[in-house]
């Protein structure tokens, strides 16, 4: 019972979260976090956990809406796929970061070769290019990241809420898909450093707002985002030997809800939907009001305490 008591918060946060966006077009990431701030998380804590989630719920939605046969996997085909299993497993009993860590990038890898092969070759961006905006972004969003450890835990709520209503305000803004496409790209970066500030993944707000000329980061903009948050992850774990297994609990439950009640799809062509911007103005706005304070995450039982690793 008591494993249980300690996994249920993450689980019903991703489930809860997930549910609530898809009815409302909140985006989960937000959802998700003012979850766990409202259960006590820590700036660093929320931060980890947040880029974890995102990582694998992203894996989660575009294996629900595009089937990955083992046939069809470019870099480890068919029995191949045993290969990186077995590897994922050796490097877990070592560590159980590098195991996971690991995995979510085979997989990835996997989504992202398929993704850049469907693009046209005509417009898509060259392999080099692509690496360097990945790289770029994985900066950006671990100084974010470093940052955040170095906020106060009963200011940290108020950053959040600034953030949301700063991307709620942002699609309010771009819905004229002409505007501001000469600094798109900027903005887009400016995104990735907030990611690393508060863990928030907007990719299902922003590509849908896409400009009508597109740029080369707006069409890799999932496949940067999801690089940066794994260069996130590897620097937050160098630098502060954390890594939050509550996570994983928290994708279990968002998947859970994404397999019952799907997901929720903006309009890639109208404006940003009004209710969706007023009902997030409204959450945060709730959330605020509240001021959760910051305890920390549950301990998980089975984990190893004495290491910094399961230190919850």
């Amino acid at each position: 019972m008591e494993m249980l008591s300690a996994i249920l918060p993450f689980f019903t946060a991703g489930l809860i979260g997930t549910v609530f966006a898809r009815f409302t077009g909140m985006n989960m990431s937000m959802c998700v976090l003012l979850i766990l701030l409202y259960r006590g998380a820590r700036p660093v804590e929320a931060v980890v956990a947040m880029l974890i989630f995102n990582v694998f719920t992203y894996f989660t939605v575009y294996s629900q809406i595009h089937i990955m046969r083992l046939k069809d996997f470019v870099i480890f085909p068919g029995v191949r796929i045993a290969i990186p299993v077995l590897l994922t497993v050796a490097l877990a009993a070592l560590n159980p970061f590098f195991g996971i860590i690991f995995f979510v990038i085979v997989f990835l890898l996997e989504i992202f070769v398929k993704m850049y092969k469907e693009m046209d070759v005509k417009v898509r961006p060259s392999k080099q290019k692509l690496i360097q905006m990945c790289i770029a972004a994985g900066i950006l969003l671990s100084v974010g990241a470093v940052v955040a450890a170095f906020i106060p835990d009963q200011y940290y709520y108020l950053l959040v809420s600034i953030a949301i209503l700063g991307f709620a305000a942002l699609m309010w803004s771009a819905g004229d898909r002409r505007k501001w496409g000469h600094i798109w790209d900027k903005i887009l970066y400016g995104t990735v450093l907030v990611t690393g500030l508060t863990g928030i993944d907007a990719t299902d707000w922003l590509v849908p707002m896409r400009r009508s000329n597109e740029s080369n980061l707006s069409r890799c903009y999932p496949i940067v985002i999801n690089a940066a948050m794994i260069i996130g992850l590897i620097v937050l774990y160098a630098l502060y030997h954390y890594f939050s297994l509550g996570a994983l609990f928290t994708t279990i439950g968002a998947a859970v809800g994404i397999r019952l009640f799907g997901l929720y799809e903006h309009s890639h062509k109208s404006g940003f939907s009004y209710v969706t911007l007023g009902l997030t103005v409204l959450v945060v706005l709730i959330f605020m009001l509240v001021q959760p304070e910051a305890t920390g995450f549950p301990v998980i039982p089975m984990a190893d305490q004495g290491t910094s690793f399961f230190n919850f």
